[in-house]
């Protein structure tokens, strides 16, 4: 058997643990500060603030990134196909482009995501919608695709589900399975959490947390910055079934966004903010006032009046310089450096940990 410590319990953290324990030869202990079922949670544990949906970012040439987020998609239908506990939800995603950012930024060229052709592109039903289908006087084009929508609290809840049916037992002392509650300064006394004795790997998904490792590499320190993240959860009165983002352009407030979640239970996500190395808890009290403006001005079709903001929600999204950092060190597998892809992009990071971890285990025979 090979005892396996997860450090961080976030998305990421939660779908390796959960990939590396359909191995039964694997004991895996997830160790974190916190956990999603806990009812007040830091700011800093960013999984649970998250919106979330699926789209992915890479560019047209990291087929990296691409590999990884193909397979979290096809994983999320299948989940919504099989698992309706997992609370998600397939809803079309609809992404307009406004006048002003298609001619100043891009150019008067159209740009579409990597996604939008090929297999890929069928595989997501993607089109560019008609001009009759939007106001040509606010928009210069817009597209649409077959995207989903994800509870993130009763998502990572069923992940933890999941994962203590894989284990065995419910008792600690002959479960494959358990969770620690702590702080990991250094990785090397994470070694020491394992609920079975002394662990042979550590998986470092600590997100934005790995620049407090002590022993992590310096110049990896250096690379691991913040981005925050504002939604205002709401109550969905306004009509609006689509996922739905406009891609905005305000010379007076470049750091604010303007896209919308709705998920089943009748919320809806409104967002948001791409505030970089901003740790700030404080949310400006006019933000909101500036999201609902744009609303009605972008998107009048919707019922905006008398909205009910049931909370807001402030996280930090766990950017790296360079990309994704998924690699074997040793007996440390590191994965961390999602940014604002860490549940698109969980799925496809976990086949690659499991990969390294049996290239470890294979290697270790000899």
């Amino acid at each position: 058997m090979t005892k396996i410590v997860v450090v961080g319990s976030g998305v990421v953290g939660l779908t390796v643990a959960h990939e590396l324990l359909k191995d039964e030869t694997n004991q895996v202990t997830i160790v974190s500060q916190q956990f999603p079922t806990d009812f007040d949670v830091s700011t800093l544990y960013t999984s649970p603030n998250a919106g979330a949906n699926w789209h992915s970012f890479a560019s047209d040439d990291d087929i990296f990134t691409q590999e990884i987020d193909k397979i979290g998609y096809f994983k999320y239908k299948e989940i919504i196909k099989n698992s309706p506990e997992a609370d998600v939800t397939a809803r079309t995603d609809v992404h307009y482009v406004p006048i002003n950012k298609f001619n100043k930024v891009y150019k008067g060229i159209k740009k579409f995501p990597w996604f939008a052709y090929g297999d890929m592109g069928k595989t997501v039903n993607f089109r560019e919608l008609d001009e009759s289908e939007y106001d040509t006087t606010k928009f210069a084009y817009a597209y649409q695709y077959d995207g989903l929508v994800i509870r993130t609290s009763y998502y990572m809840t069923y992940l933890l589900n999941e994962m203590w049916k894989m284990s065995g037992s419910v008792e600690t002392s002959n479960s494959r399975f358990s969770l620690r509650r702590g702080t990991i300064k250094k990785l090397l006394d994470a070694y020491d959490y394992h609920h079975l004795g002394k662990a042979d790997l550590v998986i470092n998904c600590t997100g934005i947390l790995s620049k407090e490792l002590i022993d992590l590499e310096p110049e990896e320190k250096e690379k691991v910055y913040p981005i925050r993240g504002i939604v205002f959860v709401a109550e969905n009165t306004t009509g609006m079934k689509k996922i739905t983002a406009v891609d905005l352009l305000d010379p007076q407030y470049p750091e604010e966004r303007l896209y919308f979640m709705p998920r089943r239970e009748g919320e809806l996500i409104i967002g948001g903010a791409y505030q970089v190395n901003n740790y700030s808890k404080v949310v400006d009290p006019t933000f909101i006032v500036r999201l609902i403006t744009r609303c009605k001005y972008y998107l009048p079709q919707y019922k905006w009046d008398n909205l009910n903001i049931i909370r807001t929600q402030v996280g930090y999204r766990p950017f790296r310089k360079g990309g994704y950092r998924i690699e074997r060190k040793g007996k440390i597998v590191h994965c961390y450096g999602m940014g604002a892809a860490g549940f698109q992009s969980s799925w496809g990071c976990a086949v690659k940990v499991v990969d390294l971890v049996n290239d470890y285990k294979n290697k270790s025979k000899f």
